[in-house]
């Protein structure tokens, strides 16, 4: 009796309870699970599951009491099955030989040769070449179907009598052969939001008409936007002259009063919140607000009255802001210009036949305010990262045609200096009040990534940032020596990866990258949620209705604090998702070159291969370690260095090589690439064996 005591409590005291998912459900009444536990996740057990008063199907996850005993792991009992999100995945609907529709998963590339068979929900239609989001079917689905399970030959490995050869279709993103589908594709997997439900479009019909109320009237001053071709949502107008005094300019910056259309805690606050920004693809555009808003009501048309929340900022003849004051505004824009049309005109390129001799006098004005801050921009030290921007083109049917590699041009610079301008007085204008808001902070880089940047460029070059704390005068100087070196692209691309990620904070602490002690945005309310908020919070300045820090509610800073890191995280989304959407655009321009030959220079090495750039910078490609002279390669991390023992060969950042396009993979966004010649080649001593043997 004792014994069996005994035995009961050494069961207890080697028994845990653990999270298991179900893998497979044979017909001879077993379930195949794995346990979730990284401790056991090799461990593979079989259950009873014909006996049990818990009913489970395949990938479904549950909690179970597992005994542990002379290497032996058994299930004693299941507690409860467990509430998990079933697993989606994205497939191209093909066709077999029977002319039956089949899945292909699409996340694995080359190696996607998993064939799924799909269940169709009866308000959805496929066809050949749709992109879908499916997910497992679960037994019941099959059940209620009668889906009959495949016979076929005993000695195949395939476990065609699991349910996971079955998908169910939840969705249709669209047709391969439509590239807008590749937008929707990331929207669905970034969890972004497309479609404004109804409660948020029922508040535009009720948005008060606009009224002049106490706002300064600036319907006749002559303010101009200046943007992309493309662009739609107009929300900063700018203007300049020069003082009567000629001792310094007027600076106006005009930004489309968002908040006067926006209430606090209404449906389209809390939904622009939610999405806290726009995400702009190649393609079309996710905005933040409606487009009744975005490009309409805000958007500041030329020659339509637009409520403004307007900084007026006076500059001394060197470029420095002596003053700056902000009110609510009405302004009339004179006209709208795009960026290459302001460049034709400060290169003395434009035809100025039609050209308004007073709008000529406005561009002429900003270029001015422009050259001087650009030259306070200089002398404070600002990072200077002269990275390009990838601008693909599209034809009339929406299909990639080329893909452009646009550096900065001036026209550019003017209005992003401008911005800057704005967007330090918006801050400043904050903590003056004293008063909670949210700023852009953007620190240092990391004494672990400053350090390996400096083990990256090497000597000469890091003798500038040895024992020196880091500062973005010191890395301009490296980008200066480096201009027009083969390395230039290299060194670019290391102290663009150095640096510390920009963020909203509510507390101040500066932003590295601009050297500013200052800084918040202000300027883009349509398409960022943080400037939205920083004009309410200067429209309550002004109002004078604002709570001071010492006396301010802590909830109040608690939500701020909450809302900062929420806005951070949907520009880190929204920026990921846009560059997975250019990547696979420009991909799709790669697919009819396998197997041809093209230069590229190398951007980073790893362990398991080398990153390039191809067709200078459009387009990024791996080459994996196989892919190279084969050898033995030892990876040197600090030096970014891969080197062959037998065959002498190396490989290092910024070198220029020749490689063969092997595979593209349109929905991964990747090309892989194959070694064709290029490199360093050694004398290495087990080459000179080799040699001597011959």
């Amino acid at each position: 009796m004792k014994k069996k005591n005994d035995d009961q409590v050494d069961e207890i005291l080697n028994s845990l309870i653990l999270s298991l998912e179900i893998i497979s459900i044979d017909n001879d009444g077993f379930a195949k699970a794995r346990i979730l536990d990284p401790k056991f996740s090799q461990n593979i057990i079989k259950i009873p599951y014909n006996n049990q008063n818990i009913k489970f199907d395949e990938n479904d996850h549950i909690l179970g009491q597992l005994s542990f005993s002379n290497d032996k792991i058994k299930v004693t009992k299941i507690i409860k099955k467990l509430e998990i999100e079933r697993k989606f995945f994205y497939a191209q609907v093909k066709l077999n030989f029977q002319k039956e529709f089949i899945l292909q998963e699409l996340e694995r590339g080359k190696k996607s040769r998993e064939i799924i068979l799909p269940i169709v929900p009866k308000n959805l239609i496929i066809k050949k070449g749709d992109i879908v989001k499916v997910q497992s079917a679960s037994r019941q689905t099959l059940k209620n179907l009668k889906v009959k399970k495949l016979k076929i030959n005993k000695n195949s490995k395939r476990n065609y009598n699991s349910q996971l050869n079955y998908a169910e279709i939840v969705e249709v993103i669209g047709s391969s052969l439509n590239p807008e589908t590749y937008s929707y594709l990331a929207i669905r997997e970034y969890n972004l939001s497309d479609k404004f439900e109804e409660d948020v479009l029922e508040e535009i019909k009720k948005i008060k008409s606009l009224k002049n109320q106490s706002r300064v009237d600036l319907t006749l001053t002559p303010l101009v936007t200046i943007d992309g071709d493309n662009a739609k949502d107009f929300d900063d107008a700018v203007y300049a002259e020069r003082l009567n005094n000629k001792k310094g300019w007027r600076v106006l910056v005009a930004i489309a009063d968002v908040s006067y259309y926006v209430e606090e805690n209404s449906a389209l606050d809390k939904e622009a919140r939610k999405r806290g920004n726009s995400v702009y693809f190649p393609n079309l555009v996710v905005p933040m607000l409606p487009e009744e808003l975005s490009n309409d009501l805000c958007s500041l048309k030329p020659n339509l009255d637009r409520a403004c929340l307007t900084v007026e900022i006076i500059l001394d003849n060197n470029g420095i802001k002596n003053s700056h004051k902000f009110f609510q505004s009405i302004i009339k824009s004179a006209k709208r210009f795009t960026y290459n049309e302001v460049e034709d005109i400060i290169n003395n390129k434009a035809s100025l036949d039609n050209l308004d001799k007073k709008m000529l006098k406005v561009i002429n004005s900003l270029y001015e305010v422009y050259n001087l801050l650009e030259k306070q921009r200089e002398i404070r030290g600002a990072l200077n990262l002269n990275l390009p921007e990838r601008v693909i083109s599209f034809d009339q049917k929406g299909w990639p045609t080329h893909v452009d590699t646009i550096y900065g041009i001036t026209s550019n610079k003017i209005i992003e200096e401008l911005m800057i301008l704005a967007n330090v007085a918006a801050a400043e204008e904050i903590k003056n009040a004293n008063i909670d808001c949210i700023y852009r902070v953007h620190e240092p880089p990391s004494q672990e990534k400053y350090k390996i940047l400096i083990d990256l460029i090497g000597k000469p070059l890091s003798n500038i940032l040895i024992g020196k704390v880091p500062h973005p005068l010191l890395m301009n100087k490296i980008l200066n020596l480096s201009n027009g070196t083969p390395e230039q692209e290299i060194i670019n691309q290391s102290i663009l990866r150095s640096q510390s990620q920009a963020r909203y904070d509510n507390i101040n602490s500066s932003h590295f990258g601009l050297a500013l002690k200052n800084y918040g945005h202000f300027t883009s309310p349509i398409r960022r949620y943080a400037d939205l908020l920083i004009h309410r919070k200067i429209i309550s300045i002004i109002e004078k209705n604002h709570t001071k820090k010492n006396s301010h509610n802590i909830e109040e800073e608690i939500d701020l604090k909450l809302i900062c890191e929420h806005i951070s995280n949907t520009e880190r989304t929204a920026t990921s998702a846009e560059r997975k959407t250019t990547d696979r655009l420009i991909t799709l321009l790669y697919e009819n070159k396998i197997d041809e030959i093209v230069d590229c220079n190398i951007i980073s090495i790893h362990k398991f291969g080398i990153f390039v750039s191809i067709d200078n910078g459009i387009a990024e490609a791996l080459l994996p370690i196989k892919g190279l002279p084969h050898d033995w390669y030892n990876y040197d991390e600090i030096k970014q260095i891969l080197y062959g023992e037998s065959t002498g060969y190396s490989f290092k950042s910024g070198m220029e090589l020749k490689v063969k396009i092997t595979e593209v993979s349109p929905f991964l966004g990747s090309i892989a690439v194959k070694w064709h010649s290029g490199g360093i080649k050694t004398v290495t001593k087990n080459n000179r064996k080799k040699r001597r043997r011959k």
